[in-house]
């Protein structure tokens, strides 16, 4: 299986640390400069209280890529609690964290409310719903979380990777 995808990183404009966290985040740099520069963000007291939100959330996904993930998921509360996030705005990254704890019940309920509200980045829902319910043994709807999936992004590999894996016979 491979690894869920942590996305949804959200942007802070400007020169700051927080902006510089923000970078790191979309590039999926998660050395240990990374969380530094987000740290150093979170230490600031002129960062406003939604770039403050957003440097958790960015933290968060790299913690996840450090496979730290209850620490992401401390990350997400804190920001949530700082800023009036949609419900499903952390649900993604959520799930990922989840995946990564082995918590699958709670990463397919995290990837449903992303699905749900049709959020942006519902491809990564289901796709970290399909990594979920494989390792629940649920291939069937494994199967058609990774279709659907591809359908939503067709040029991404990772769900046609899961898909190749499996094989379809007839009872």
């Amino acid at each position: 299986m491979s690894t869920a995808p942590a996305t949804a990183q959200f942007q802070v404009l400007g020169r700051s640390a927080a902006a510089t966290c923000f970078e790191h985040a979309v590039a999926a740099r998660h050395d240990v400069r990374a969380i530094q520069d987000c740290d150093m963000a979170l230490r600031d007291n002129r960062v406003t209280r939604r770039d403050r939100a957003a440097t958790l959330v960015n933290r968060g996904i790299l913690r996840i890529h450090q496979n730290r993930q209850d620490e992401a998921l401390e990350d997400f509360e804190r920001a949530e609690s700082l800023h009036d996030f949609a419900p499903s705005a952390l649900a993604v990254n959520r799930a990922c964290a989840l995946i990564g704890l082995g918590r699958y019940a709670e990463a397919v309920a995290q990837a449903d409310l992303a699905i749900r509200a049709q959020d942006s980045r519902e491809a990564d829902a289901w796709f970290n719903r399909g990594l979920a319910l494989e390792a629940m043994d649920e291939l069937a709807a494994a199967y058609d979380s990774y279709r659907q999936a591809r359908r939503l992004r067709p040029g991404w590999d990772l769900p046609q990777d899961e898909l190749s894996r499996f094989r379809i016979t007839s009872r």
